[in-house]
Parts: structure tokens; C-alpha cells; sequence
């Protein structure tokens, strides 16, 4: 697994990125590996931004007069969704736990611990064991406050990935999964609130995504590589 601590990019950039119209529900991205750097989304999540106000932040954020992703999860007036991926999950739980009156879910790529020291990684390079027995509890009383929270792992053996996990928040087959996941999460019975306007939202984001990338991904599959 790639270990985005020694990343260099990390240190450049602006620490949140925002696109999108405010009146859109919410999308807060919590990045450790810093690739909005150039004061923009990665081009696969632009899309997004028509139908959703993405929240790029580059972890860590806290720096200088750049306001925390607490105090920006705290100015926001509808509900969120936070994506996290690698490093970033333990702290999308924490930051869900203390906004749960706004967060309406969670979805974690590649999750990993901030600290690895005693926890092993897979065969494949992955975190799942630790993510589905450390993080049980966290997860089991989220969804007891009405958050909605799923992981998925990506494979190097995946011929649309094609790269070493953590695979990039920017790869389009991670967009789609995860927009994916946030429609799972819609009006199920687990959420008692209506959603549909914001269904509706995230359905027009999804279809921009899968016009614009679904081609080459599924090209990408049939072929191998």
C-alpha cells in the first residue's frame, strides 16, 4: 500500500478547494494525499460539481487562517456527505459523531489507520480486517444516530484500477463507486428523513459521472487492461 505520509504533494496547494453552487447539498472530500493542489477537483469529480457542492480539503487542513473541517462542517446550512479515503477514515467517523445533525453519510476508500504500528495489512495490501473489527463500534453507533457509513477496497487484480491501493480519490472508477454508495444511502430505513430533492441531486451527478467515464471504464474491463 502506498503511504501517502511521504508524499510530497501534501505540502503544496490550497488546503480546501471548493466547487459547486451553494444551494447544492454538500460533498466534503477528506484527502491525505493532497490532489486538488492546483486550486481545482480533479477532473473526474468536476462533473459532480454541477449537481453537488464538493468540499475538497487537504488533510491536514488546519493551518494558518484556513478554518478546520469541523468549523466547515459546522457552517454548512443542509445536509453533507463526507468521502474519505485512506488515512482520512478514522477521522470521517469522528467528524460524523460530532455532526450527525449534518452528516447524512460516509463513504471511505481504502480505509487504513492514522497509526499502523501492531496492525498488518492483508495479502492483497489492504486494511479491510482492521476497518470491519476496529471501527465496528464507531460505525454500529453511527447508524444508530441515522448515518449511513460503507467502505469498499480496491484490487490491484481490478483491470479498471490498474494501480497500487490506496487507489486516487481522482480515478474515475472511485468517483463512480462512490456516488454509487450515496444513492445506496438514499430514503432506505435507515435514513426517516425525506431525501428525495437531494436524491434527485445525486442521481443527475451519477449520470454526468458514467456518461463522461463510463465508456473507457468498461473498455478498460472487457480488455483487461
Amino acid at each position: 500500500m502506498r503511504d501517502f505520509q511521504d508524499d510530497d504533494v501534501r505540502g503544496a496547494g490550497p488546503p480546501v478547494v471548493w466547487h459547486g453552487l451553494e444551494s447544492a447539498p454538500v460533498l466534503l472530500v477528506l484527502d491525505p494525499a493532497g490532489e486538488a493542489k492546483h486550486d481545482a477537483l480533479p477532473a473526474t469529480w468536476r462533473p459532480l460539481a454541477d449537481h453537488l457542492r464538493v468540499g475538497w480539503c487537504r488533510l491536514p487542513a488546519e493551518t494558518g487562517d484556513t478554518p478546520s473541517v469541523d468549523q466547515l462542517l459546522e457552517g454548512v446550512a443542509t445536509h453533507a456527505h463526507l468521502v474519505a479515503a485512506g488515512t482520512a477514515a478514522e477521522a470521517a467517523l469522528r467528524l460524523a459523531d460530532a455532526h450527525a445533525d449534518r452528516v447524512r453519510s460516509v463513504v471511505v476508500v481504502d480505509p487504513a489507520p492514522m497509526t499502523r504500528a501492531g496492525v498488518e495489512a492483508d495479502a492483497d495490501g489492504s486494511y479491510a480486517d482492521w476497518w470491519d473489527t476496529d471501527t465496528a463500534a464507531a460505525r454500529q453507533h453511527l447508524l444508530a444516530r441515522g448515518v449511513r457509513v460503507a467502505a469498499f477496497v480496491s484490487r490491484e487484480t481490478d483491470p479498471a484500477v490498474r494501480v497500487e491501493p490506496p487507489v486516487p480519490l481522482g480515478h474515475p472508477d472511485v468517483v463512480g463507486r462512490v456516488v454509487q454508495l450515496l444513492l445506496s444511502f438514499q430514503g432506505d430505513r435507515a435514513d426517516p428523513e425525506p431525501v428525495e430533492p437531494e436524491r434527485a441531486e445525486v442521481v443527475e451527478a451519477w449520470h454526468a459521472v458514467r456518461e463522461r467515464f463510463g465508456p473507457a471504464l468498461e473498455r478498460a474491463r472487457r480488455s483487461g487492461g
